[in-house]
Parts: C-alpha cells; structure tokens; sequence
C-alpha cells in the first residue's frame, strides 16, 4: 500500500529540483542574497498551488517547518519581496 504523503511537499520538492536545474542562484552578484532565486520561486509555485496570496502563503510557511526545510529557509521573506 502507498506511503501517504503530503501533496503540497511534494509539490515544494519537485518546484525546488526543477528551479535549481533551470535558474541561477542570485538574479544579480550584487543583490542582497538573502533568498535564492529557486527558494522565491518554489513560494510563487506554492501561492498558486494553495490558490492564496501572498501573505498567506508566508502564513503557510510560518506554520510548516517541513516546508521550511524543504525551501532550505531558516528565515523568511516579506510578503512584498514575492511580489517584486
């Protein structure tokens, strides 16, 4: 019988393998780097998986450390910087 698995992980997981693959690390050597660009993208998959804005899907990170890990995120970022 199939492992019953959280779909919104795996949705994370898959989001960060394929940015890693198709994005580079800083979208500029001089941004602050504080966030990558596969981590700010996988919140952009994640916002529109969940149907949310995007303070909610800060919410959603705030309350799932799995997510977290997952993002490779120790901190998070504001809202705004999503939408940048």
């Amino acid at each position: 019988m199939a492992k019953n698995t959280n779909l919104l992980l795996n949705v994370a997981a898959l989001s960060m393998k394929t940015a890693g693959r198709c994005l580079l690390p800083y979208g500029h050597p001089k941004s602050p780097h504080k966030f990558t660009q596969r981590q700010l993208m996988t919140c952009l998959v994640l916002r529109a998986y969940t149907k949310t804005t995007y303070r909610g899907v800060i919410e959603l990170l705030e309350a799932s450390g799995q997510l977290r890990r997952i993002l490779c995120m120790e901190r998070l970022p504001h809202y705004s910087t999503l939408k940048k």
